[in-house]
């Protein structure tokens, strides 16, 4: 099985759903299609690692709602004791940032303010996200609540989004100081 079939079950530990509703979660950690997790929820259910039940609906064709087997939950266990890989970056903007001496200020500022943005709608998204889990009874009596992954992961993602911000604010105020002798001293991350 590959990374994204154990990544389906974990989020299938979690709770039940269906291929779209696992397609949303799964893009909160990194970018997927749906032809991608159809195929494999079909697979995972023919190795008998998944089982759906059919949810009928009002014109619409009817929705697998799919919940993990004991075997794919002990697939899952393994998996997550097994040593994670480290991540594979592919970011636009680390590229474009390699190469931004290019560009004249204005446009170089830009394209940093637009990846602030991005940092400050992601960073409202993640609060609003928290909030709502709050609201669901998200209670976190214990490290072995439901509500305690997806809180670890919404902070982690929260912690990301801020410190991005603090950055694009930072390089951006690099282009507004003019001279600078040393750009190693400006770094308020050293």
């Amino acid at each position: 099985m590959n990374t994204l079939s154990y990544g389906l079950l974990a989020l299938l530990a979690n709770e039940s759903m269906s291929g779209y509703d696992l397609n949303l979660k799964m893009n909160l950690f990194w970018h997927t299609r749906h032809s991608h997790i159809y195929p494999l929820l079909s697979k995972l259910e023919e190795d008998g690692y998944v089982e759906f039940v059919l949810v009928k609906q009002s014109g619409k064709p009817d929705k697998k709602i799919y919940t993990p087997t004991k075997m794919g939950l002990d697939a899952t266990k393994e998996w997550l004791e097994k040593t994670t890989t480290a991540p594979i970056t592919k970011d636009e903007m680390l590229l474009k940032t390699y190469c931004l001496h290019i560009l004249d200020k204005d446009k170089a500022k830009k394209i940093l303010k637009e990846r602030e943005k991005m940092y400050l709608d992601k960073l409202l998204s993640c609060k609003k996200r928290i909030e709502d889990l709050k609201a669901q009874g998200g209670i976190l009596e214990s490290a072995n609540s439901g509500y305690f992954g997806r809180f670890l992961i919404l902070t982690k993602i929260l912690g990301d989004a801020k410190w991005g911000i603090e950055w694009c604010q930072w390089a951006y105020s690099l282009y507004d100081t003019g001279n600078i002798d040393n750009i190693f001293d400006e770094s308020p991350f050293n």
